[in-house]
């Protein structure tokens, strides 16, 4: 998680998208948790799985498997396609997700390619 958090903070884009948004975010997936406290776009860990004040992004395991596959398949390819097809939902404050989702997403893209290096490391 530690190696996440950095890879966040050190990202060009979340930083310009993120200069003054502050909230919480939890992703679910399943039975886990990732949860980030996001401060004027300055992104460490949450301890909490409830954001106060914040959302949570909610998938199927299986979802957000697809998701971070090599290649999604379609529906699963990115943030607004499983959020409009419904394989993701939110939960807690729409409208703080939608007044900065290009920070949301890359964020959400950044947890992805994280996730996959896990699981590669795992695998070998």
């Amino acid at each position: 998680m530690n190696t996440l958090i950095e890879r966040l903070n050190a990202d060009d884009m979340l930083s310009r998208h993120g200069a003054y948004y502050t909230t919480q975010i939890a992703i679910v997936s399943g039975d886990d948790t990732t949860c980030f406290d996001i401060k004027e776009g300055k992104i460490s860990r949450l301890d909490s799985e409830s954001p106060d004040g914040g959302f949570s992004l909610i998938g199927s395991r299986d979802a957000w498997d697809r998701y971070c596959a090599d290649v999604p398949p379609p529906e699963f390819n990115e943030l607004g396609a499983m959020l409009g097809t419904g394989h993701v939902t939110v939960k807690g404050e729409m409208s703080v997700m939608q007044s900065n989702f290009m920070f949301v997403r890359r964020l959400v893209e950044l947890w992805r390619e994280d996730r996959i290096e896990v699981q590669r490391g795992h695998n070998k």
